[in-house]
């Protein structure tokens, strides 16, 4: 005699994904992905970037010097550190950390998005990566890799926040 066990939904046994996660990780792969493109074509014009904003920093230096400038000293800074970062190998080394930061969110966007725990490590990983990049690539004491770097913090730290909030749903 056979025994005849009653069919399983599809789906049983396997929880749900919530739709904050969901909403998180469709995020993650907007974001990931224009971060690889953009590190690509980062890349690629890196050289005609640099020109092109050599050009206008040294036309805007031009200008201010016949002003009288109240915040020539943070000027100065910004002018600076944005001289030192607009080398092209700079930006390539900035360009190829960015895109490797992508690469890292976007796999833990995609395991998340399976429910595996280990696609949050991954993004904490690509967040950490993202964040360092400017500093490797511009160095420690630019001004404008500090800004760089804090704005990709406050987006990066802001979801891995929201990302753990849903890490009991992950397996």
């Amino acid at each position: 005699m056979e025994n005849i066990l009653p069919e399983q939904p599809a789906g049983a046994g396997k929880s749900a994904r919530p739709t904050f996660l969901t909403v998180l990780c469709i995020l993650t792969f907007i974001g990931s992905g224009w971060g690889i493109i953009s590190g690509i074509t980062g890349y690629l014009s890196a050289d005609a970037a640099s020109g092109i904003t050599q050009a206008a920093m040294q036309d805007a230096r031009e200008q201010l010097e016949d002003e009288d400038n109240p915040a020539a000293n943070l000027t100065e800074k910004i002018f600076s550190g944005t001289s030192e970062m607009m080398v092209p190998a700079n930006l390539k080394k900035n360009a190829v950390m960015g895109m490797i930061a992508s690469i890292f969110t976007l796999l833990g966007g995609v395991l998340m998005f399976k429910l595996k725990k280990n696609g949050y490590y991954s993004y904490i990983l690509g967040t950490l990566i993202g964040i360092a990049a400017p500093f490797v690539a511009f160095g420690t004491s630019n001004f404008m890799a500090i800004a760089s770097s804090s704005l990709i913090a406050l987006f990066g730290i802001a979801f891995v926040v929201l990302y753990g909030v849903n890490f009991k749903h992950l397996q």
